[in-house]
């Protein structure tokens, strides 16, 4: 099979290594992502581990805690 190289961002290679399975290649996240035609099932829980959870869990308290500041 040919092989080709991809020059990407950083932040995007950390998000498909973040979402990369154990026994994956790179390339298999890619074709799952190209094939799920905008089905997001197979991302649930992607972020569960990740170490940007937190900081996404405090964003989401922070703006949910205001919006109920103003009710």
């Amino acid at each position: 099979m040919a092989r080709k190289n991809l020059a990407i961002r950083e932040d995007v290679y950390r998000n498909l290594s973040e979402a990369k399975k154990e026994g994956e290649s790179f390339s298999d996240v890619i074709e799952k992502l190209l094939e799920g035609g905008g089905d997001l099932l197979p991302l649930w829980g992607v972020l569960s581990d990740s170490k940007h959870w937190a900081e996404i869990e405090a964003s989401t308290r922070e703006i949910r805690k205001g919006a109920v500041m103003r009710l």
